[in-house]
């Protein structure tokens, strides 16, 4: 599952020289924001970027009015935590471990502090996400209830940005899945109240109470956005609409959350809720359940059900190889020759085993009597590292070449 989001154009073309003009040598402007970096002009403007198309991809959620904002979102990047923090200690007392959005009465003064990790800054868009969409939010709605802010916050969080294409691509983040699932189990068999947050107090919760759970309020928050945006039931991703539209951008958190309870619900069975979504906690799978799942069901002949597995691992990792060649392989038993070597090249270009599937689109490849095929993929899996398939595709063309010579 992808939601795509086209970044908005930078600056009119008619204002961009003189608008430029007035930048200073660590900054860039785009739509929405202003952006400042340590680390100069050019990644100012790449983290610019990145968050302009990323407010496309959160308002295709919230559906704002982007023309409300009469000010742009200030953020400020730091090259380093030394930096952040030096900056963060003339502001509030303390250290902090991750990005922070600094929020003033004042909007104009508001700003989402940040900072790369050096040698390894892959955590930065996990945290300029999370961040970011907390800075977009409360930029619309002061004071937004704590679940509804954390839970799209977190389920926003393994989305990418695609700098080719300008383009923000959702992912769906099922990290904390495991954790939910052994929280609800444990509370099935032993109704340990303490193992999850009750739906009423989850949808009022503040900072305090929230800070005393976080163990269970971060997963659940998560869950509760997920559920109803994902539901195939329209009347819960009803239930989620009216919550954000009943959302006042001057409203304090207790009349927010109070207006989401009556508006949007109200109206629903607090019990039949409760069940819904637990079923659907249940029903939820990663990416190593499906390729089990999908594994064990191909071992067992259900290929119509492997391949509803692999096709929802390739759902949530179009990047591995594994689901491509299940896939192959189940196309292939299915004599779809075609779609088989489909899979099968997929797989390699996800940096499959060379050796293995150029071995398969041999077999393929023969099955269809495209002999000459045949011959290339098998060449190629002999010339692999791979001595189990070297030694299948050297027997094979050995075969071929007797059937060519009768």
């Amino acid at each position: 599952m992808k939601r795509a989001v086209l970044a908005l154009p930078l600056l009119l073309a008619c204002g961009a020289v003189s608008f430029a003009q007035q930048l200073g040598p660590n900054e860039a402007v785009t739509a929405h924001y202003d952006v400042t970096s340590s680390a100069g002009q050019q990644d100012a403007q790449a983290v610019a970027n990145e968050l302009e198309a990323f407010f496309g991809l959160f308002n295709s959620y919230f559906h704002f009015d982007p023309s409300s904002l009469s000010y742009k979102l200030a953020v400020r990047i730091f090259q380093s935590k030394k930096e952040f923090d030096g900056y963060l200690s003339g502001i509030v007392p303390g250290t902090r471990g991750t990005f922070v959005f600094l929020q003033y009465q004042d909007p104009t003064r508001s700003e989402l502090l940040g900072f790369h990790q050096q040698p390894d800054d892959s955590t930065f868009t996990v945290s300029l996400l999370h961040h970011g969409f907390v800075q977009f939010l409360r930029s619309f709605v002061s004071q937004p209830p704590l679940w509804l802010q954390e839970g799209f916050a977190v389920y926003f969080e393994s989305s990418e940005y695609d700098a080719t294409k300008g383009e923000a691509i959702f992912h769906p983040n099922l990290g904390w899945v495991p954790t939910l699932k052994d929280a609800a189990n444990r509370y099935l068999s032993t109704k340990d109240s303490s193992a999850i947050i009750p739906l009423a107090s989850l949808l009022s919760m503040d900072a305090s109470g929230a800070n005393a759970e976080l163990s269970s309020f971060y997963p659940e928050s998560w869950a509760l956005v997920s559920f109803l945006e994902e539901s195939d039931q329209k009347a819960y991703n009803r239930v989620l609409w009216d919550a954000i539209s009943s959302l006042g951008p001057s409203s304090t958190v207790a009349e927010n959350s109070a207006a989401i309870q009556k508006r949007a619900f109200s109206w629903i069975s607090e019990t039949q809720l409760g069940s819904d979504f637990a079923a659907y906690i249940q029903s939820v799978k990663t990416f190593p359940e499906l390729i089990a799942d999908g594994t064990q069901a191909y071992a067992s002949g259900d290929l119509a059900r492997a391949a509803k597995d692999f096709d929802g691992a390739i759902a949530l990792d179009e990047k591995s190889d594994v689901p491509y060649y299940y896939l192959g392989l189940i196309k292939y038993a299915g004599r779809d020759y075609y779609q088989a070597e489909h899979y099968f090249q997929a797989a390699l270009q996800a940096g499959g085993d060379p050796g293995l599937v150029n071995y398969a689109l041999g077999i393929n490849a023969y099955a269809d009597n495209r002999i000459d095929d045949a011959k290339t993929f098998l060449g190629l899996a002999l010339a692999s590292n791979s001595p189990d398939y070297k030694d299948k595709a050297s027997f094979l063309l050995s075969q071929i070449a007797k059937q060519s010579a009768q």
